[in-house]
């Protein structure tokens, strides 16, 4: 019985990453939530946190994966055959590198900060009110219609900068970005895309920064299969939220997660004190 409910709370935490990583809601936030109010432990915080986020990871890459290839396929024959046509996926592969940069350098620097003081209730409510904050202004702007083709480097550079935000628990790594993008005057596609493919060299980089760890504290035997469970948990919840997510921007209904941010981040600020 005991080993039923370990693995079910695995199942949950999985679910629960593999919903808020996609949605602008904030997968870490919620993580920490969940483990504060219904005291659910994670066993090995750092190594459970790396295998969920590849999960959404291998999810995201699954989701895309028709639009990497064009890009990889792309980005080699520009550069050794030069061809012109294949020049915008070339120029877009370094924005996304360039993007990139900002969110490992922070990562890299401050970490062991983050992970020791910030994963608390206070931190994540205010985050998700910042969060709830940057999507009513988003979803209050006009539309732009600025398509791949045309994004700068120093669009790029925005939006990874504010990625690098994210590494806050409470602040939307999806949502950062996205309305990021949109504020650069990114078409929705555009912004989606550039979103989610910048997701793939962020969570690399995470993990290759905790692998270390993760070699020098291997997982309890024990927890091997609830952790497998929950990995292929989140693969399966990030792909059906990314549908979801996909659809309800697309409709211009973004300011409905800045509603739920709001409640979630009031109610958080509100259990710090209490639990």
């Amino acid at each position: 019985m005991d080993k039923l409910i370990l693995l079910l709370k695995y199942i949950f935490f999985g679910a629960v990453q593999g919903i808020t990583e996609t949605l602008p809601i904030s997968s870490s936030g919620h993580l920490v939530i969940f483990s504060e109010l219904f005291n659910l432990e994670q066993g090995n915080d750092l190594t459970f946190e790396i295998l969920l986020h590849f999960g959404s990871l291998i999810a995201i890459i699954y989701f895309y994966r028709k639009t990497i290839c064009e890009l990889i396929k792309n980005f080699f024959s520009y550069l050794f055959h030069r061809e012109k046509n294949t020049y915008t996926d070339f120029k877009y592969v370094w924005l996304l590198v360039l993007a990139t940069f900002p969110i490992g350098l922070i990562g890299f620097l401050f970490q062991d900060f983050i992970a020791s003081r910030l994963k608390n209730l206070l931190t994540v409510g205010i985050s998700l009110l910042v969060t709830a904050l940057i999507l009513y202004l988003i979803s209050r702007m006009s539309k732009g219609n600025k398509e791949k083709e045309n994004m700068t480097w120093k669009d790029a550079l925005f939006i990874g900068i504010v990625q690098a935000a994210a590494i806050i628990p409470g602040i939307s790594r999806s949502g950062s970005t996205v309305s990021a993008s949109l504020s650069r005057k990114l078409d929705i596609d555009n912004a989606l895309k550039f979103s989610f493919l910048l997701f793939i060299p962020a969570a690399l980089g995470a993990m290759l920064l905790d692998i270390v760890h993760f070699i020098k504290e291997p997982t309890a035997p024990d927890l091997i299969i609830p952790y497998i469970t929950a990995f292929l948990t989140s693969i399966v919840f990030t792909l059906i939220s990314l549908n979801i997510f996909i659809g309800i921007i697309k409709k211009g209904k973004l300011s409905y997660f800045s509603i739920y941010c709001s409640i979630v981040g009031s109610l958080s600020i509100i259990l710090h004190f209490f639990l």
